[in-house]
């Protein structure tokens, strides 16, 4: 119900807004008529502005989201790079100190024994 008498009431404002000798010229008919087909005209204009307004948004947005998914998949891309780097010199680390460890304790037993058995 509102929405109905701000509808008359925009209806009547712009009939009061009408320049008198139009008005006397197109007569109060007339002039609902104009005023009627102003309104269908602004109401349509209005739906294919909001339209366009909303296609341009949806292409940006979805030209943004492929350049954003573009740049996480490069970012990802090196991350695995790196991090496989990483790992494969880390892995050398630990079997180059593995294998220090190993001399040493096979040394340090062979030491042992020798000392052991000797006579």
């Amino acid at each position: 119900m509102t929405e109905r008498l701000g509808a008359q009431d925009r209806f009547a404002m712009a009939i009061a807004r009408m320049p008198e000798a139009l008005q006397e010229r197109l007569g109060d008919d007339g002039a609902e008529a104009l005023v009627t087909l102003f309104e269908s005209a602004r109401e349509e204009w209005t739906e294919d502005v909001l339209t366009t307004a909303v296609d341009r948004f949806e292409r940006r947005l979805t030209t943004e989201i492929s350049l954003l998914r573009a740049d996480v998949t490069r970012e990802v891309s090196a991350l695995r790079q790196d991090f496989t780097r990483e790992i494969s010199h880390t892995r050398v680390d630990v079997l180059k100190w593995s294998f220090l460890f190993w001399v040493g304790q096979v040394a340090a037993i062979a030491g042992l024994l020798a000392f052991m058995l000797r006579p």
